[in-house]
């Protein structure tokens, strides 16, 4: 289950998706409830009801820190349906002793196919909880027990596809066409990141050792899911997929063979990238590519351990130049607390030699201190932000319909440091300043390469008028602005601004 606290699912839950397809493997029968797909959103008493019905051994609960308050709070009502719970997750790996003091009867650490089949055999009756590995749980006297660690899986070829059936894709789009979602068809083809940034948790899941399947196994998932879905484009969810070249150059070799005409997009380290390497990945399909640069400024990029130099940055940004790829996204972290004004502005002044011949979309967000982090272990104290996910001020859910957002938010939306208050840092007015200016330059020069100058000066010119009046008087932005956000969507310009025509 994705509960019905958790943040609005997207696309296919794979985590999920790979744990039932691994039970349905063993013989066993699985229920998969997304509570929070879009158009199936599910209520508490619909999901007890689903429950009672299918009358299930234990429930697997998969927790995300965003809005984990509100999750805990859901799972002392789930406890009252009287089945065991167990968790797992991104945050459950993390504070495996945090989640069983607050709802979960099992808590599984470590990548689970292996251990929820256990699992399962254990709730059957056949198997007890201490010889099962890379789990926390609480004896009869309350005591937390952990046993020896979960085994990385060698061998990712082993793992079954992930279970699609269980998420169809209208539940996401409101629509059964397999292309209604374009971002839907999600694929891991490794797990694990040898990389040490200290602003990310993902090592709490899959460790830090890079395991990828083979070119051969996922091409076979390609085609299966192709032939029996329709999707024909996949949007690949590695940490890092393209760490051997040679790897990455024969599932394009193996893509163009199949002629089977399908898309991808992928993200990637900016240093890893050669031309021989976008050159192969452009004839197979792939659209859009995405790159967690962060920074343009060689102090930071140092101080967040990204291994690499803006010069390195330049270079990767000549081959993308050169190759003339269709969308390319660029990740934008800003403000971390050493950072000055004058931080900002160097940034800015390397984001300006960009070549022109590239068309680039970004996202740009403030640092976010996840626990199990370098950047949470060394500033929470300072900053007084320590455990700051368990309390509803910090960590409370946010709804804001999509027919209420204001008309910048179609445009730049992934500008999430516009509008998204500030929760650890405590910046100046200064600091503030600059990250809202940062903003704006990052926007106004994607949307010039995007757009025609009259659709840039739609887009660009009323998202600035739409955001200063939403600051002070958000309803009176929306009555003056709704008939224009409308215009834009009849012209297409939202998809336009976010690449989704190239």
């Amino acid at each position: 289950m994705n509960p019905p606290t958790a943040v609005p699912s997207s696309s296919i839950l794979l985590n999920l998706a790979y744990l039932s397809s691994a039970l349905k493997r063993a013989g066993h029968e699985v229920l998969v409830l997304d509570a929070t797909a879009p158009h199936h959103r599910l209520s508490e008493p619909e999901i007890a009801q689903q429950v009672r019905e299918f009358r299930p051994h234990f429930i697997g609960v998969t927790l995300t820190i965003d809005y984990i308050p509100s999750t805990y709070d859901y799972l002392g009502r789930l406890r009252l349906l009287g089945v065991p719970i167990v968790a797992g997750g991104p945050h459950a790996n993390c504070l495996p002793q945090e989640v069983l003091a607050r709802g979960a009867d099992v808590v599984a650490v470590g990548e689970g196919e292996q251990t929820i089949r256990e699992l399962a055999e254990h709730y059957l009756g056949h198997r007890a909880l201490s010889d099962i590995a890379g789990l926390c749980y609480r004896h009869d006297g309350g005591k937390v027990a952990c046993t020896d660690k979960r085994a990385l899986i060698k061998d990712l070829d082993t793992i079954p596809f992930p279970d699609h059936d269980s998420f169809p894709i209208a539940y996401y789009s409101g629509s059964s066409a397999p292309d209604s979602n374009p971002m839907f068809w999600s694929i891991f083809t490794s797990r694990g990141c040898p990389y040490n940034c200290t602003f990310c948790s993902s090592h709490n899941v899959f460790g830090r050792t890079y395991r990828a399947r083979s070119p051969e196994n996922v091409m076979a998932e390609i085609e299966e899911v192709a032939r029996r879905y329709g999707a024909t484009f996949f949007a690949f969810q590695d940490d890092e997929a393209f760490i051997s070249e040679d790897r990455i150059l024969r599932f394009c070799e193996l893509i163009r063979q199949s002629d089977m005409g399908i898309e991808f997009s992928a993200r990637l380290r900016i240093d890893s990238l050669t031309e021989s390497m976008l050159s192969a990945l452009a004839k197979s399909g792939f659209r859009r590519i995405g790159f967690g640069v962060e920074s343009w400024n060689d102090e930071t990029l140092a101080k967040i351990n990204k291994k690499y130099t803006v010069g390195r940055i330049n270079e990767s940004l000549g081959i993308i130049a050169k190759t003339r790829f269709p969308a390319v996204y660029f990740g934008h972290i800003i403000g971390f607390p050493w950072e000055t004004e004058a931080h900002l502005r160097a940034s800015l002044d390397e984001i300006a030699k960009m070549p022109r011949g590239i068309a680039y979309f970004s996202s740009v967000g403030t640092p976010i201190p996840y626990p199990g982090t370098k950047l949470y272990d060394d500033y929470h104290e300072q900053y007084g932000f320590t455990d700051w996910w368990l309390d509803p001020k910090w960590n409370a859910p946010e709804s804001m319909p999509i027919d209420a957002r204001p008309l910048f938010m179609s445009y730049a939306n992934l500008m999430g440091a516009l509008y998204m208050k500030d929760r650890f840092w405590g910046y100046s007015d200064r600091i503030e300043r600059a990250i809202r200016d940062y903003c704006w330059a990052v926007f106004r020069d994607s949307m010039r390469r995007a757009m025609s100058w009259p659709e840039y000066a739609f887009t660009y010119y009323l998202s600035r008028a739409s955001y200063a009046v939403w600051r002070v008087a958000p309803r009176l932005e929306r009555v003056l602005f709704a008939p224009l956000k409308a215009v834009g969507r009849w012209l297409g310009l939202p998809k336009k601004a976010a690449y989704q025509n190239r």
